[in-house]
C-alpha cells in the first residue's frame, strides 16, 4: 500500500438511516469537524438520492479507522458496514501523489 495514498472510509448505511440520524447527528458532525480541523479528514458526506452510503476522505488509514470506531452512526447501527480503501489521488490541488502528463514514472 502506498503510504502517500488518501484513505476512503466507506459507509454502507442502514435502510432506516435517514429516519434515525437526527438523534446522533450533532455528535457525528462534532466528531467529523474535529477530524477536519486537525487536518485528518479532507471531505465527507452522504452519497446518492436516496442516501445509501457515505464517503469520508482521510489523509491516513489510522485516522479513518479511529473515526469509524468512535462514530455514533456506527455505534448506534446507522452504518451496517464500513471499510477503509486506499485512494491513489493523482490529479488536483490536494492529490496525495500528483502525476502530470509526461512525468517520469
Amino acid at each position: 500500500m502506498n503510504a502517500a495514498a488518501h484513505q476512503l472510509l466507506v459507509y454502507d448505511l442502514a435502510p432506516d438511516y435517514l429516519d434515525r440520524r437526527g438523534e446522533f447527528r450533532e455528535e457525528h458532525l462534532r466528531l467529523a469537524w474535529t477530524a477536519a480541523d486537525t487536518g485528518n479528514l479532507v471531505l465527507g458526506g452522504a452519497v446518492g438520492e436516496p442516501v445509501a452510503s457515505a464517503l469520508l476522505l482521510f489523509r491516513d488509514r489510522a485516522s479513518a479507522e479511529a473515526f469509524a470506531k468512535a462514530d455514533p452512526y456506527v455505534l448506534q447501527g446507522l452504518v451496517k458496514a464500513w471499510r477503509v480503501e486506499p485512494w491513489h489521488t493523482v490529479v488536483g490541488a490536494h492529490a496525495a501523489t500528483p502525476l502530470r502528463p509526461g512525468a517520469d514514472r
